[in-house]
């Protein structure tokens, strides 16, 4: 058996040393010391390479501890199924732990964390499913020893390849880390404890009810209340969830008392299996752990709301200073005025590095880049830490460079925002805000949770902040319920809203996960009073003659894109086929519902009215319509719009090709209509029908 064993690393060595440590280290990007990397597309077979020597680690470890405990290596029909359970115990939990990351096994630190981290969840998991599906006839030996017996191969194949091919490789910072994220703090709500200890008690009788009708316990399960007081004491501790002023936010906050749960959870089925308490109820066991995070999430989510209120302010005899205070004393009133008005006059360029330069120079140079700073003083500069619209309208000096701290999307009413703005800010001042977009909030969500629940908090935060206020039902309910903050706003949908509101978008950067946007005042806000956020659009189009026509589609972008043409159009140009390139408007519904027309049937309504023909020159913006000469403007204007373009029947690929159908349409169809019609529209039908020609 020793020889086997021997065979086995032997190839596993092959194995590894074909694999280049070199390669990998030319792929990472080090971040200020830390030891974090990523990699390109060449880690996509490194984590192939490392997924099959652990799955044969695996196999060797349970089959080493099946030979010792049996004495052959066959399999009876109850361990097959032990392995089956392995390997899909192992799958999840290495991927829970990050073990198949290359990136994991670069230095000694992040590589005995991930093993650790993999062999806990093993055990756990491994166990929870014996306990859960009664599998109580298998052996302890075997189980436990199977989960330490792959840790052990796991350190022994690294730390030897690592001796012998990459001496260097060292991570002493990860492991002060380990120790660090074990130590206890003292910061915690006593109140929280006492609250939660009365549940840990009352989920337990509440169980023992429920499963025998009384409150009197058997004998004996005192000593399985007394396990389940010592988990809840330990792992409240190890996750600190009783500290209050550690979490930045509510998802912090409940993760921390879901991780104690779980832990408390999976440890009591290591303790049923590894002690050979089945003799008592697992209802009672587990079922008495699950009742209480229920009732935990009931309790910590008011309690929360609760201590996040406002605080009052503190009496001045309740401050540290009061005895300072208390002494009152003359202060001078010979300052000199000339000093305070030198400063005023400074340039704002100065103010800005002031305050930005050294805690966020990315930020200060965005606004050093796009702005014309020297030209505006200190006096004409605002800065604001409120999105409530009563700070705008004090009396103050006439304002060039307006800038607000808070996110936008705390706004209430944002329309209204902008415009008080508007009306504040001189003729070519500036705006300067930030705002979680979809996209941002998106990593930020993934970088701060564990990408195994980050998915299913997306979602629900998704639901919650982005679908429930553009509910008509649902959206008094939800801005009852926030006031109108945190809501998630579309890239696409805040610049629109500045552009609708008078704005030009200068200039827009991502920095520190927000979307920081500068706008300039350069027009009167928009006379439209019902810009289109439902799912259907009403559509200013140049028909017949000139004429303005409302055309009607699906919504196949962002609210308030339409007020983003000619931002998008300088921002990107045109791809082939005339339409605008890499629109970040159009959502991916809406990239669904043009490739098969669907967003274009309301505009056979058009069709009905008489707005437009079957056959015709597209229906075109006013700012798309600029782009083309006068000499083709006056040959539109004498035909009408139509559902098929010309461009179906000839395909053309620039905007000058574009140009050049739309010319020979026109001529023909001026010539012989009912002719031109018949031609256009076969041609176009084979052009979409069969050979595939499709809308972007």
């Amino acid at each position: 058996m020793a020889g086997v064993v021997v065979v086995a690393i032997k190839i596993l060595f092959d194995q590894i040393k074909r694999y280049d440590i070199e390669t990998i280290k030319e792929n990472l990007v080090e971040y200020s010391g830390q030891e974090r990397r990523s990699f390109d597309n060449k880690g996509f077979i490194s984590f192939g390479r490392i997924f099959c020597i652990d799955f044969l680690l695996l196999n060797l470890a349970f089959f080493i501890c099946y030979f010792f405990k049996r004495g052959n290596l066959e399999l009876t029909g109850s361990y097959a199924r032990l392995l089956f359970m392995f390997y899909l115990c192992w799958l999840v939990t290495s991927f829970m732990s990050k073990k198949f990351k290359p990136a994991s096994y670069i230095a000694y630190g992040t590589c005995l964390l991930t093993f650790l981290r993999s062999f806990f969840y093993l055990t756990y998991s491994i166990t929870f499913l014996v306990v859960v599906f009664g599998f109580a006839s298998y052996s302890r030996l075997h189980v436990f020893s199977t989960c330490f017996v792959v840790l052990v191969l796991d350190c022994l194949v690294w730390c030897t390849y690592n001796k012998i091919f990459n001496s260097r490789a060292t991570d002493r910072v990860s492991l002060k880390n380990i120790l660090a994220s074990i130590r206890l703090e003292n910061n915690i709500s006593w109140a929280l404890v006492l609250m939660d200890l009365i549940l840990v008690v009352a989920a337990f009788f509440m169980v023992n009810y429920l499963k025998r009708g009384q409150l009197a316990l058997l004998p004996g399960y005192s000593e399985l209340f007394v396990i389940m007081l010592g988990l809840w004491f330990v792992f409240s501790a190890i996750t600190r969830k009783f500290s209050m002023g550690r979490f930045k936010n509510v998802y912090f906050f409940i993760w921390q008392w879901i991780k104690a749960g779980g832990l408390m959870l999976a440890t009591m089925t290591v303790l049923i299996f590894g002690l050979r308490l089945f003799y008592f109820s697992r209802f009672q066991a587990l079922g008495s752990i699950l009742i209480l995070m229920a009732l935990e999430f009931v309790m910590i989510s008011f309690y929360y709301i609760i201590s996040q209120g406002e605080k009052p302010e503190q009496d001045t005899e309740a401050d540290a200073r009061a005895g300072n205070r208390l002494k009152q004393e003359d202060i001078p009133l010979n300052f000199d005025v000339d000093i305070i008005r030198q400063k005023l006059m400074e340039p704002a360029r100065e103010t800005l590095k002031t305050r930005f330069a050294s805690n966020n120079p990315e930020l200060f140079e965005f606004m050093v880049q796009h702005m014309v700073l020297n030209d505006m003083l200190r006096m004409e500069t605002a800065f604001e830490r409120s999105c409530e619209m009563f700070g705008l309208v004090s009396e103050r000096v006439p304002t060039r460079l307006f800038f607000n701290y808070v996110k936008l999307n705390d706004i209430r009413r944002m329309n209204a925002y902008f415009l008080w703005m508007h009306g504040m800010l001189l003729p070519g001042g500036y705006f300067v805000g930030n705002a979680h977009t979809i996209e941002t909030h998106y990593k930020w969500i993934y970088e701060k949770f564990p990408r195994y629940i980050a998915g299913l908090i997306y979602t629900v935060d998704f639901c919650f902040n982005r679908v429930m206020p553009k509910l008509p039902g649902l959206q008094k309910v939800y801005f009852a319920i926030t006031g109108g903050k945190g809501r998630v706003v579309s890239r696409a949908e805040l610049l629109g809203r500045l552009s609708f509101c008078g704005f030009k978008i200068v200039a827009e950067r991502e920095i520190d996960q927000r979307l920081y946007v500068i706008a300039r005042k350069v027009k009167t806000s928009s006379l439209d009073t019902s810009p289109t956020y439902g799912p259907l659009v009403q559509l200013k189009r140049a028909g017949w003659g000139g004429e303005m026509v409302n055309t009607y589609k699906f919504r196949t972008m962002h609210p308030y894109s339409e007020y983003l043409q000619e931002y998008v159009y300088d921002l990107a140009g045109l791809q082939k086929g005339g339409k605008i390139e890499d629109d970040f408007r159009v959502t991916t519904w809406g990239r669904f519902m043009r490739k098969f027309w669907l967003d274009e049937l309301p505009m056979l309504y058009n069709w009905i009215k008489g707005d437009l023909s079957i056959v015709g020159v597209r229906p075109l913006s006013f700012h798309y319509l600029a782009l083309y000469d006068a000499e083709l403007r006056e040959l539109r204007k004498k035909v009408k719009p139509g559902l098929v373009p010309p461009f179906y029947a000839d395909l053309p690929g620039t905007f000058e090709e574009i140009c050049d159908s739309e010319r020979r349409y026109i001529k023909a169809f001026l010539k012989r209509p009912f002719r031109t019609q018949c031609v256009y529209f076969w041609k176009s039908f084979v052009n979409i029908a069969i050979r595939g020609a499709r809308s972007k």
